[in-house]
């Protein structure tokens, strides 16, 4: 049981780092800042999976205004990005457009989610 536990901890807590979020667009610009007023630094297509390090307000697309931050250090609308959620997924940006650095409430809210899963999964 011990040894389920941790199973189940450890997929949970490694899944949505690994497999990233899928981009719903045709093609997607990933600018450099939260808004479309910033220039595009690339670009990505549709299914194409992309990882986000933190979110922030910015223009709104089609009444979504958060922006994901993503592994490569620009900007997409989150309304072209298939998170499963009408919100945020993980830290706020800081100010200067970057995660504060630590991933402790990140870390803490998919403990949590891990946790929940496990306690339906095995009936506490």
């Amino acid at each position: 049981m011990k040894l389920t536990f941790i199973a189940a901890i450890a997929l949970v807590t490694v899944a949505p780092l690994s497999s990233g979020y899928a981009i719903k667009g045709d093609v997607v610009n990933c600018r450099s800042g939260p808004g479309t007023s910033y220039g595009v630094k690339k670009t990505y297509t549709k299914g194409q999976n992309v990882s986000i390090s933190c979110q922030q307000a910015g223009t709104s697309v089609s009444g979504n205004n958060i922006w994901d931050k993503t592994s490569d250090g620009c900007y997409v609308a989150d309304y072209y990005v298939q998170t499963g959620v009408n919100g945020y997924v993980t830290t706020k940006c800081s100010s200067s457009g970057s995660s504060s650095g630590s991933s402790g409430s990140y870390c803490k809210t998919l403990n949590q989610a891990g946790l929940s899963l496990i306690e339906k999964w095995e009936g506490f």
